[in-house]
C-alpha cells in the first residue's frame, strides 16, 4: 500500500507474536512502528501508547493498519485479578475503537478458546462457548468492540483474528525435551493436552498478509491438525533423531497438575480466511521445520 496511510503499527511489539510480526513487516520492506508504554524507550520506530491513558491513543497519520496484540493472557491472572478483566474487556476494546475512529484499520487478536474446545474446527462465525475466565474476557472484548462501533462504518475497518497455540524453539516444554534427549533421559508429555500448533513465523507472516489485504470481519489462523503433546514429542524426536523409547506418555491428571484449558478440539476452521486471503492452516511438519530448521539443528 502506498500513500498517506502506508505504514503499520504493532501494539504489543515486545511480545512473542508482536516482535516476530514487526520483523515480518521489515522482511517485506514495509514501514512499521511498535508501541511501548515506557516513555524512556521511545525511538523513531517506537511510539508511546498506553492503553490505560486514552490521551496516548493518537497515532501518526501515516499509519493505515494497526495490529492489537496486547492483552492480559495468563489464565490464573484472568481468573483472580480484576485488572486483567478490565484490560481485556474495557481498556483494549476502547483502544481498538479509538484507533478505528482515527481511520485506522485494526486487526484485533483474539483466541480459539472463545469456542470452548468442544466444537471440532469451528468456522469464523461459529457461536462462542467460553469456559474459562480468559476466554470469557476475550469473547466479551470482541463484543465490546462491536458495541463501541455501534453499527458505524468502523466495522469495515475491523478484523478479529483468532489464533491457536503459537510455538517457537524456546517455548516450554520444547527446550527441556531436547535437553533431556541429548542426555539420554525420558520425557513425559501429556496425552490429554490437545492443541493445533503453528509456528510464530507462520503466524507473523500470515498477520502481515492480513494487514496488507485487510478483509473486515472474523478471521482465523490455525495449525492444520489437532495433536496431543505425545504426538508432538514423537514428531520432534524424529526431527532430532532421538530414541522414541525416551517418550513416556502420561496425563496431567496422573501428574496432579491442574490445567485450566483442556480442549477436546483446539484447531480452528479457516474457510472464510482462506477464501479472502489465500492463507491456509499450517501442517505440523511445517511447524517443526519452522521452529527447528535443519541448518540450525
Amino acid at each position: 500500500m502506498t500513500g498517506k496511510r502506508s505504514s503499520y503499527l504493532v501494539v504489543g511489539g515486545d511480545s512473542l507474536v508482536g516482535g516476530e510480526t514487526v520483523r515480518a513487516f521489515q522482511r517485506r520492506g514495509l514501514k512499521v512502528f511498535a508501541t511501548t508504554r515506557r516513555a524512556e524507550t521511545l525511538s523513531a520506530d517506537r511510539i508511546l501508547l498506553d492503553f490505560e491513558r486514552p490521551e496516548t491513543y493518537q497515532v501518526p497519520e501515516e499509519i493505515g493498519c494497526a495490529l492489537v496484540i496486547a492483552a492480559a493472557t495468563n489464565y490464573e491472572r484472568c481468573a483472580t485479578d480484576p485488572m486483567a478483566r478490565k484490560i481485556n474487556v474495557e481498556l483494549i476494546p476502547d483502544l481498538v475503537v479509538s484507533l478505528i475512529g482515527q481511520g485506522v484499520h485494526v486487526i484485533f487478536i483474539s483466541t480459539n478458546s472463545v469456542f470452548g474446545g468442544e466444537q471440532p474446527w469451528p468456522d469464523e462465525d461459529a457461536p462462542h462457548r467460553p469456559g474459562i475466565p480468559y476466554a470469557e474476557q476475550k469473547s466479551l472484548g470482541e463484543a465490546a468492540i462491536h458495541a463501541g462501533l455501534n453499527g458505524t462504518d468502523g466495522e469495515k475497518r475491523l478484523s478479529i483474528v483468532r489464533l491457536t497455540k503459537i510455538l517457537n524453539h524456546d517455548v516450554s516444554p520444547l527446550p527441556g525435551w531436547r535437553a533431556a534427549w541429548e542426555r539420554g533421559e525420558t520425557v513425559e508429555p501429556f496425552e490429554d493436552l490437545i492443541f493445533a500448533p503453528m509456528s510464530v513465523t507462520f503466524c507473523a507472516e500470515s498477520l502481515v498478509t492480513l494487514a496488507q489485504k485487510r478483509p473486515a470481519g472474523n478471521l482465523h489462523l490455525s495449525g492444520a491438525e489437532n495433536v496431543t503433546y505425545v504426538q508432538l514429542a514423537h514428531a520432534l524426536a524424529q526431527r532430532f533423531g532421538a530414541d522414541p523409547a525416551l517418550i513416556r506418555p502420561t496425563t496431567s491428571k496422573a501428574k496432579g497438575i491442574h490445567i485450566a484449558f483442556l480442549p477436546t478440539y483446539s484447531g480452528l476452521g479457516m474457510p472464510r480466511t482462506a477464501r479472502l486471503t489465500g492463507v491456509l492452516p499450517q501442517p505440523l511438519d511445517a511447524v517443526i521445520a519452522d521452529i527447528f530448521p535443519k541448518d540450525a539443528a
